[in-house]
C-alpha cells in the first residue's frame, strides 16, 4: 500500500496524532480523577484511543512513511492543565465536541468506517455524557456566550450610531443605554425561565403526585434554580461584555475613540472565539478568526444603516 500521495499521507498521520491525543488526555484524566468508577471509565477509553492510534500507525507504515516522534499537541496540554487545575468537569464539553468532530471526520473515511471507527468515537462521546455532567464546563460556555452577546450587541449599536454621523458623546450615550437596557432585559428573561420553569415543576407535584408546601420532595424541588442569582449573573455577564466598546471612549482623544472601541471590540471578539475553541474542537486561530469576523460583518451591518439613515434624513 505504499504511497506518495502527500494528501493521504496528511490524512493518515493527522488521523494518528489525533488519537494518541486522545489517548494521552484520558489517561490524564485517569491520574486525575479520584472515583473508581471514573477512573476506569477514562483508563478504557485510553485504551480504545491507543487502538485507533495502532490502527493508523500500521497504515502509515504501510504506507512507506515513518512514523514520528509523538509530543501532545498545545490543545491537549491546555486542556490537561486546565483539568489539573480547576476540575476534569471543567473541560469535558471541550473533549466530547472532539468526539463528535471525529466521528464526523471519520465518517467521511472508508477505511474508518471498515473498521467502526465513527461508531467507536461516538460511544465515547455517550460514554463522557454519562460519567461527567459537567456543570461547570457548561457554566463556563454560558458565561463566554453571555459576554459575546453583551460585546456585539453593543458593539453593533454603538456602530449603527456611529455611522449616522453622531457626535461621540450620542455614541456614548446609545453604548450606556445599551449596556443597561440589554443587560436588565437579559436578567428579566433568566429570571423568568428560572421561575416559571420552577413553578411548573411545583404545580405538578401537587397536582399529580400529592406533594403538599412543607415536604421535602417540595421544599427541594422551591429551592432547585435560584432566579435571583441566575438574574444577577446573566446581568454581570452581559454588562461585561457590552462595557468593551464603552471603553476607549472613557480613556482616548474623542478623534480616537470610534477606532478604538473597533480596535478593542475586534480584539475581545477573538479572545472569545479563542475561548469558544474550548467546546468546538475547531484550532483557536480558526474560532477566533472566526468570532471576530462574523462581529465585524454585524457591525458594519449596523453601520451603514446608520450611513443610508443619515442619507435620507439629511
Amino acid at each position: 500500500m505504499t504511497t506518495t500521495d502527500p494528501r493521504e499521507l496528511a490524512r493518515l498521520l493527522g488521523n494518528w496524532r489525533a488519537e494518541r491525543d486522545s489517548a494521552a488526555l484520558y489517561a490524564a484524566f485517569a491520574q486525575l480523577e479520584r472515583d473508581p468508577r471514573r477512573r476506569g471509565v477514562y483508563l478504557e477509553l485510553a485504551s480504545a484511543e491507543g487502538r485507533h492510534a495502532e490502527f493508523w500507525e500500521e497504515r502509515l507504515r504501510l504506507s512507506g512513511r515513518i512514523v514520528p516522534a509523538f509530543h501532545p499537541s498545545a490543545r491537549i496540554r491546555i486542556l490537561i492543565l486546565l483539568a489539573r487545575h480547576l476540575g476534569i468537569g471543567f473541560v469535558v464539553p471541550s473533549v466530547i465536541a472532539r468526539e463528535m468532530k471525529e466521528r464526523d471526520d471519520y465518517a467521511g473515511q472508508e477505511d474508518a468506517r471498515r473498521a467502526g471507527l465513527p461508531s467507536e468515537e461516538h460511544g465515547h462521546a455517550s460514554a463522557l455524557r454519562v460519567t461527567d455532567p459537567a456543570p461547570l464546563g457548561n457554566n463556563l460556555r454560558a458565561a463566554v456566550l453571555g459576554a459575546n452577546d453583551g460585546l456585539a450587541s453593543n458593539f453593533c449599536l454603538m456602530m449603527g450610531v456611529a455611522g449616522a454621523h453622531a457626535p461621540t458623546s450620542i455614541v456614548l450615550l446609545a453604548g450606556v443605554a445599551g449596556l443597561l437596557g440589554g443587560a436588565c432585559s437579559m436578567a428579566l428573561g433568566e429570571w423568568l425561565s428560572v421561575t416559571n420553569a420552577r413553578e411548573l415543576a411545583l404545580s405538578q407535584l401537587d397536582r399529580e403526585i400529592g406533594i403538599r408546601e412543607g415536604d421535602p420532595a417540595h421544599i427541594s424541588v422551591a429551592s432547585a434554580g435560584d432566579a435571583v442569582s441566575a438574574a444577577g449573573l446573566s446581568f454581570l455577564l452581559f454588562a461585561l461584555g457590552a462595557l468593551v466598546p464603552l471603553l476607549p471612549f472613557c480613556f482616548l482623544p474623542a478623534g480616537l475613540r470610534i477606532a478604538g472601541s473597533m480596535a478593542v471590540s475586534a480584539a475581545a471578539l477573538f479572545a472569545l472565539g479563542v475561548a469558544t475553541s474550548l467546546f468546538n474542537a475547531r484550532s483557536a486561530l480558526y474560532s477566533g478568526l472566526r468570532q471576530t469576523a462574523c462581529g465585524a460583518a454585524a457591525a458594519l451591518v449596523t453601520y451603514l444603516a446608520g450611513r443610508a439613515f443619515s442619507a435620507l434624513t439629511g
